[in-house]
């Protein structure tokens, strides 16, 4: 099995292929047709096998598909750290060099005004914090009714009391119209 049987366009394989992956682990064989077909999806996978490229390859392509003019984000991705934040955006950096397709990371402890600028231009997909979400949310600074793609990464913690009242708040603006990962 290669990720070209996974009918992922030439941009994205190309940028797989650059990072040095020849197949597809299980877990993306099983996730990125049904999500390329815009199923929602629940993906549970050992640490280290590719979840994350599980989501992030489909979901470029998915955006690609249909790129209008548009200035509302078009996926939002939830992490419950800083930490994970980071490395989800440098899937996304790594998978869509070759896709006019961007992103933009928020999270506490960097200055919201740079968030903010950074918020005024096109984001196609913005990976958030759910506090620091909320925080641009409550200033009226961000617009989630237009998101096609909602992806809680790592699921479990963010539905866990620490989080799930945040997340409830977020999924409460977030379109019910939306293709759902977690």
């Amino acid at each position: 099995m290669s990720f070209k049987n996974l009918n992922l366009i030439n941009p994205i394989i190309r940028a797989v292929t650059e990072a040095g992956y020849s197949k597809p682990t299980e877990i993306q064989d099983a996730a990125i047709p049904p999500i390329l077909k815009g199923r929602d999806m629940i993906g549970c996978s050992p640490l280290g096998t590719g979840k994350t490229a599980a989501f992030v390859l489909p979901v470029l392509q998915l955006l690609k598909r249909s790129t209008p003019e548009h200035k509302e984000v078009r996926t939002l991705i939830l992490a419950s750290t800083r930490e994970l934040v980071l490395e989800i955006e440098e899937h996304f950096i790594l998978y869509s060099k070759y896709l006019p397709i961007s992103q933009l990371s928020i999270f506490d402890g960097v200055l919201a005004g740079s968030q903010l600028a950074a918020l005024r231009a096109r984001v196609d997909i913005l990976i958030a914090t759910p506090g620091r979400l909320l925080d641009l949310m409550n200033q009226r600074s961000i617009d989630l009714s237009k998101i096609e793609i909602l992806v809680l990464d790592k699921a479990d913690q963010l539905l866990d009391k620490e989080f799930a009242d945040d997340v409830k708040k977020i999924l409460r603006v977030v379109s019910q119209k939306r293709q759902t990962l977690f």
